[in-house]
């Protein structure tokens, strides 16, 4: 127990007397967070516009208003016409543009995430049945969302049709009139707000730092000077270090929680219920991920010089592709498979339901599922890889 409290207190009075340690792994992540709450924080509910394409047959001149051409460019153009405009914004098919061309180039824009929806009007008689067609994207959040939205619209166009056929008059529709009231702050919070969508990612920021720059380094530099190999021709044991430097790690982490918190409360006037099982759970859970991710990196890279640049390499594409500063669930293509295969992009989804701030747009299963292989594979491999010695020697 002795030789675990002496690695500790080393490496924390190494830190503690390290200006460019303490920046970095302590003020750093509230600096960040400052900026991207005071650039971004107020754009979040403008940004949001459902792109919906509007496939419909042909509008001919002298067509009666009863078509269904008619009728449904009637009921999009109240819509755009209307105060909600602002959360839509529809696409129609140019003159002279065949209609199967206009379909074909918007189902690929849905696919490259241009668009959140493509609905798909026949071209039938009047009196038909008609049968609407909705493309959209099961794996994207807003297409989602669009998906609801449009089933409304669809209801409008039911009854206008309704209407037109005569099976109800436009004087029997309930008419319903809308009061605004007004609602106490402290009663009830409608208001998305992004600076406690960030903690949890921040925070999750700060742990891949621990495991992946302050743990790699000081093992990889300690490595590479042959410190260690003197350390275990001592009686001090492997695992007695481990537990010493882990022991610091988790002291500098929970630091790193009380710093980021208790500033965004100061400065944010975030109300977060942090201590709760579920989300100090996944607090501990990414921490191991982590540094399970920093042995691998010990493991496959044994040079000292190299690591660091592998590091660095590592942990920014992981830290915003795992959407810690942003969601990143709508990205397409390549990059939405390297989201996908990214633990933290899991981790902070966990993360951010578990604290009620944004439901995650991945099942429990998967949070837990994903983070695990990479820390069991991470571990599998390091047992047979890693080395304490310098250069990587067995």
């Amino acid at each position: 127990m002795g030789a675990i409290k002496s690695i500790f207190l080393q490496h924390l009075r190494q830190h503690l007397r390290d200006k460019y340690s303490i920046f970095w792994n302590l003020i750093f992540p509230l600096i960040l967070m400052t900026i991207l709450v005071l650039i971004f924080g107020g754009q979040i509910e403008e940004n949001v516009t459902f792109r919906i394409s509007i496939v419909s047959p042909e509008i001919e001149e002298g067509m009666a208003d009863n078509s269904y051409p008619v009728i449904i460019n009637t009921v999009f153009d109240s819509i755009e016409d209307s105060d909600e405009s602002r959360w839509f914004k529809f696409y129609r098919k140019k003159k002279n543009q065949s209609r199967s061309n206009f379909l074909q180039e918007e189902r690929k824009k849905l696919e490259s995430g241009e668009r959140e929806l493509v609905l798909v009007v026949p071209e039938v008689e009047w009196g038909e049945k008609v049968q609407l067609e909705i493309y959209r994207q099961p794996e994207r959040q807003l297409s989602l969302i669009a998906a609801d939205v449009i089933t409304s619209i669809i209801n409008e166009l039911n009854r206008e049709i309704n209407i037109a056929e005569g099976n109800i008059s436009r004087d029997e529709l309930i008419n319903v009139s809308s009061r605004e009231i007004a609602i106490m702050e402290s009663e009830s919070r409608s208001n998305f707000s992004f600076a406690e969508f960030l903690v949890p990612g921040i925070i999750l920021f700060s742990f891949l730092i621990s495991g992946l720059e302050i743990f790699v380094e000081k093992i990889s530099s300690m490595r590479a000077r042959g410190i260690l190999k003197r350390y275990f021709a001592t009686p001090l044991r492997a695992v007695e270090y481990f537990s010493g430097i882990l022991g610091f790690i988790i002291l500098l982490s929970s630091t790193q929680v009380v710093l980021i918190y208790g500033w965004a409360k100061i400065f944010f006037d975030i109300n977060l219920a942090i201590f709760r099982p579920e989300f100090i759970f996944y607090m501990l859970f990414s921490l191991i991920v982590s540094i399970a991710l920093g042995f691998f990196l010990l493991s496959i890279v044994k040079n000292k010089e190299s690591v660091g640049v592998v590091t660095q390499a590592v942990i920014y594409p992981m830290a915003f592709l795992g959407g810690m500063f942003f969601e990143v669930s709508n990205l397409s293509g390549v990059i939405s498979l390297a989201a996908k295969i990214n633990p933290m992009y899991y981790l902070v989804n966990g993360m951010r339901d578990a604290l009620g701030i944004y439901p995650s747009p991945t099942s429990l299963i998967l949070n837990l599922f994903v983070p695990a292989i990479w820390m069991f594979g991470s571990i599998i491999i390091s047992s047979y890889k890693f080395s304490w010695n310098p250069g990587g020697e067995s």
